[in-house]
């Protein structure tokens, strides 16, 4: 147990997600999350029993720890599936997602884990995929392929291809030119590649991370006008998704191509009827996320709750907001977090969130603060994609104004 101040900066990153060794000292249960995981798990094995290629989109607010929970879902799950599971990041630009980039990585990443496993995909498929990916690469690069033989390591070719069009916005736009004519090709070669993985015995299941912090723009066009491309391959699919889309007019068609969607809502540190009517659960849930890392000694009691407060029950801005106000105490030369300090902090974000609203979101904001439905409006889709308006879950879902926005208008006299 740590008891130092500095240890909080080192045990409390808002971008490390917790894997492995970690996830298992540091994840809480709480009981609606573990529903949500045990329920995902249900579908993915009946889905083993009738072979159902089952494409889910799971949603939640960035940072309210959807990333653990399919993390703690890989673990829970056996070696019936052959589990792909990726940051999409890691290949490709968050600025700029394409359809056919997912579609890409898709096969880049299946093949990486087939090489790992060393599965044998066979001479005849490995030859088409070579063909394939040299054929749209050097159409791009004007560089012949160096091989070391037909297919051998085209999962490395293909990664350091990926790289580039990462990095380089003429090698991204040139490749989409190249693969948009011939995906049908593409989906051929990825559905190919999941019928000789699953002669294994395995089911492929991908697991396709962070999709939901792309632009709502971006995402709209991704999962409205090429939901149909994205569930082409045959196999058991995630996809995250943005929850600011569920509040579009365009989610009822979003829906039709996809098998279900799952909801990771924020945790709830306080009942629908406001913050007079404190959920104790939550509150304790978010306390041991603490306690499991440092002393609680560390902290003030009320810089605590106050922390827990201005969180929302947003796992990420939690941790962002305690490693703040460890740098901040290091600063000062304090050996505790104080609530002096936690104020500092949050009056910092207040800065950060404020110029991301405009006139006409302060009177939806006045709205949902009085109503806290949630219902198709467009004008909620930044707003939720934002962090402004978090969306919360009893029996039905509902939302509040992020308590940081909520002491915006409090100031402004908005409310």
């Amino acid at each position: 147990m740590a008891e130092n101040i500095r240890d909080i900066y080192h045990l409390f990153n808002p971008d490390q997600v917790l894997l492995n060794d970690d996830l298992e000292k540091y994840y809480v249960e709480i009981e609606q999350n573990e529903i949500n995981i045990k329920d995902l798990q249900n579908r993915l094995e009946l889905g083993l029993e009738t072979r159902e290629p089952i494409k889910l989109l799971f949603t939640g607010h960035r940072g309210s720890g959807k990333t653990t929970t399919l993390n703690k879902l890989v673990s829970n799950l056996d070696d019936r599936f052959f589990i792909v599971h990726y940051n999409v990041f890691d290949l490709l630009d968050h600025n700029d997602v394409n359809y056919t980039d997912v579609l890409f990585s898709i096969l880049t990443k299946m093949l990486e884990k087939a090489e790992k496993e060393e599965i044998d995909l066979g001479k005849t498929l490995l030859k088409r995929v070579n063909n394939w990916g040299s054929s749209i690469i050097e159409s791009i690069t004007h560089e012949k392929r160096k091989e070391g033989g037909a297919g051998i390591k085209i999962h490395l070719y293909l990664l350091e291809f990926m790289g580039r069009m990462k990095s380089e916005t003429t090698t991204r736009v040139d490749t989409r030119k190249e693969i948009e004519p011939r995906v049908s090709e593409l989906v051929s070669i990825i559905n190919d590649t999941i019928s000789e993985i699953e002669k294994t015995g395995k089911q492929v299941l991908i697991i396709i991370d962070n999709l939901e912090k792309i632009d709502s723009k971006k995402a709209l066009h991704l999962f409205y006008h090429h939901g149909t491309q994205l569930t082409q391959p045959l196999c058991k699919i995630i996809y995250t998704f943005p929850i600011s889309l569920k509040s579009s007019n365009d989610f009822t068609q979003i829906r039709i191509n996809f098998g279900d969607v799952l909801i990771h809502p924020n945790i709830k540190i306080n009942e629908r009827e406001g913050v007079d009517h404190p959920y104790p659960k939550g509150r304790e849930f978010m306390k041991e996320i603490v306690s499991k890392r440092v002393s609680l000694e560390l902290f003030e009691p009320d810089a605590l709750e106050y922390i827990i407060d201005m969180s929302g029950g947003v796992v990420r801005e939690f941790i962002r907001i305690i490693r703040d106000s460890a740098v901040r105490a290091i600063t000062k030369n304090k050996d505790i977090i104080d609530k002096d300090i936690a104020v500092e902090v949050v009056n910092g974000l207040k800065n950060i969130y404020q110029a991301q609203l405009s006139d006409e979101d302060y009177q939806v904001l006045k709205k949902v603060h009085k109503t806290k439905d949630l219902k198709k409006d467009d004008k909620l889709v930044g707003l939720l994609h934002n962090l402004s308006v978090l969306e919360y879950k009893n029996d039905r879902s509902w939302c509040d104004l992020n308590p940081i926005v909520r002491a915006i208008l409090q100031e402004k006299n908005l409310l």
